[in-house]
């Protein structure tokens, strides 16, 4: 059995229309973006490196280096997102980031409670009963001080944005975003509803108009 490796992540980062040079006519594409990771049970948590981008044809399903076929305006490798629609991805210039990342980043940051939390017992003879206070408040003084990131988003380079304009989280969305995330951790299955959209964003991202990005 296959535990540890390395993985190869793909992601669709944009789609649109292109003058195909197989087809000789204007066709849908898909951007796609691979990079290479450090897998656990084949959950990718850390990246190694960039793989690069490729686009394909959907009529033809030929393949293409962007920057050969799109103008410099459409591919851009410093915001490959470009000006889509609000469809495609309302976060202009972000990409959203690998669930197994998000995964990774709140192992480390669980980890890292558990580790206070063993001190609090140490030195006081309690603390388990704690684990949900202190949580909240980690990830609020985190989500202030660090904007947006914890240290586990910070080890694994994503940070969470708002949706719209894709710049900080106001105040009172950091609050609600906190909240209904402490409350998931009590039904865990729920975080698997970022899988059901191209965003991958979590109930908790949702309700707070944000979302978990690449740096």
């Amino acid at each position: 059995m296959i535990i540890y490796g390395r993985k190869t992540v793909q992601s669709t980062i944009k789609s649109g229309k292109f003058d195909c040079p197989n087809c000789r006519r204007q066709e849908s594409y898909q951007l796609k973006n691979y990079q290479l990771y450090f897998h656990i049970f084949f959950i990718p948590l850390l990246k190694i490196k960039e793989l690069g981008d490729e686009l394909n044809c959907f009529f033809c399903n030929s393949t293409y280096v962007p920057g050969s076929v799109l103008s410099s305006h459409e591919y851009d490798t410093r915001n490959r997102l470009g000006n889509t629609s609000q469809e495609e991805n309302s976060t202009i210039g972000l990409v959203p980031c690998d669930f197994g990342k998000r995964i990774g980043a709140f192992v480390i940051d669980l980890a890292l409670l558990y580790a206070f939390n063993f001190i609090l017992i140490y030195y006081i003879q309690s603390g388990l009963g704690f684990i949900p206070l202190i949580g909240f408040a980690y990830f609020m003084l985190c989500d202030f001080l660090l904007k947006g990131s914890s240290v586990g988003k910070l080890a694994l380079s994503i940070k969470t944005v708002d949706y719209n304009e894709g710049k900080n989280v106001l105040p009172f969305y950091t609050i609600l975003r906190n909240l209904i995330k402490g409350l998931c951790v009590f039904f865990p299955f729920i975080y698997l509803a970022s899988l059901l959209n191209q965003d991958k964003r979590a109930l908790h991202d949702l309700a707070a108009q944000t979302m978990v990005v690449d740096k």
